[in-house]
């Protein structure tokens, strides 16, 4: 090993630093050919992969409706529109250029032109074209449609402006008694809105139980034989009671099928002309639209009050509920005008009392319900004391028996404040 002196223009501040003759050792020369070849050979394999030509990809196949997703499989129609080969086109593949006549013949092309065309066109709807392929999907409904089920249990239901018994009834399918008979009997000619009143489930009646009576005889007093119809009723929650008990006072119980005392429904009555809170007006109707009805009729005063039975039993007075009084008497007894006046009324009627008669007397009316006969006619003027008709069972009656009403201005009035029975 020797040392080179610096050259003498250097500055002598700086160091001298030795330099090392040293050569690499064959090992090392050996690695770096070896690395030198790798690069050689990258390089040239890069080289081949670049100029070699690109491979023409498969022809694509025709698609088919199997190959539809499921998901596009709509009711919709697909046309495809058929074009030409080009005259010169040569299938075989064996002439040299075959490929590309056989994917002319295969996939049919469209001109911009064409394209245009069919883009503009309205869309086919008919599926009368045999060059047209319909892929239907098999739709279903989606919602699931639960039937009504009955109802089983009472309800409480809040009265709005322009209710009625007649319409609530009618609104759940049942009669305008099942309503009176379920709640409390005032309501009958007093609906007030925000009221809440019960609505059965079913036609009958809903007691409420007081006293020492047993279900048995509650059962009868409603016109069912059988109390078992009453405990076994899926209304009602009476496991392990018989006929002989007695539910405590308070308990609410419906009974199916029941019937309880006679409503009187109040019909429409429209008078006009004259004084009509007075004299009742020139002209007067009574449930017009009924079968019975005799329409507009000339109104007539009355002249005195007479009974318009002779021989009766007194069997049920005036309510709120009950708008007359019922006297009963054998089937075909004569019934008579209780005052002067005109047929307004002569029929059969949709409000419980069947064959009825109804007389006007200026401002007063009184009512027939029940009869087995009708003597009379509309427009028909009456004596008192005049027959007019016969003692029946019609209607919702329990027996022959006369219903007589007396309304003045169409209001019902104690019937025996004006006649004494």
């Amino acid at each position: 090993m020797s040392f080179i002196e610096p050259p003498s223009h250097l500055d002598d501040t700086n160091p001298i630093q030795p330099v090392r003759d040293e050569s690499l050792p064959g090992w090392r020369r050996a690695a770096g050919l070896i690395s030198l070849l790798l690069a050689v050979l990258l390089t040239a394999g890069t080289t081949v992969l670049l100029i070699l030509p690109e491979s023409e990809p498969p022809a694509p196949q025709p698609a088919t409706a199997t190959d539809v997703p499921e998901q596009a499989m709509e009711s919709t129609q697909i046309t495809l529109l058929p074009t030409e080969a080009p005259p010169e086109a040569d299938v075989n593949p064996a002439s040299g250029g075959g490929g590309a006549a056989i994917q002319a013949a295969v996939f049919p092309t469209l001109s911009p032109d064409q394209m245009m065309a069919i883009l503009s066109g309205p869309v086919r709807t008919d599926n009368s074209s045999q060059d047209s392929i319909q892929v239907v999907r098999n739709n279903y409904d989606p919602f699931t449609l639960i039937p009504d089920r009955p109802r089983r249990n009472v309800i409480g239901y809040t009265i709005v402006e322009g209710d009625t018994i007649f319409s609530i009834a009618e609104r759940y399918g049942l009669t305008p008694e099942t309503i009176a008979w379920s709640n409390d009997r005032s309501i009958i000619g007093n609906l007030r809105p925000g009221q809440v009143i019960n609505v059965l489930p079913v036609d009958g009646v809903y007691h409420t139980t007081i006293g020492s009576r047993t279900v048995g005889e509650i059962a009868a007093s409603y016109g069912i034989s059988d109390p078992y119809i009453v405990i076994d009723s899926e209304y009602n929650n009476l496991f392990g009671v018989t006929p002989e008990t007695v539910l405590p006072s308070g308990t609410q119980i419906v009974i199916p099928g029941g019937e309880a005392e006679q409503i009187s429904w109040n019909p429409t009555v429209e008078r006009e002309g004259g004084d009509v809170n007075q004299s009742g007006g020139s002209f007067v109707s009574f449930a017009p639209g009924e079968a019975g009805s005799c329409g507009r009729v000339s109104n007539v005063g009355g002249s005195f009050w007479s009974s318009p039975i002779d021989a009766y039993s007194f069997v049920r007075g005036f309510t709120s509920w009950h708008t007359g009084v019922d006297l009963s008497a054998s089937p075909g007894t004569p019934v008579k005008a209780a005052n002067g006046g005109v047929v307004i009324f002569a029929g059969w009627n949709s409000w419980g009392y069947g064959n009825t008669i109804v007389l006007s007397h200026g401002p007063f009316t009184t009512l027939y319900g029940h009869l087995s006969s009708i003597n009379v006619g509309c427009g028909q003027i009456v004596n008192a004391g005049q027959v007019i008709g016969g003692v029946g069972n019609t209607g919702n009656s329990s027996g022959p028996h006369l219903h007589f009403e007396i309304r003045y201005l169409d209001q019902p009035q104690n019937p025996t404040a004006t006649i004494p029975f």
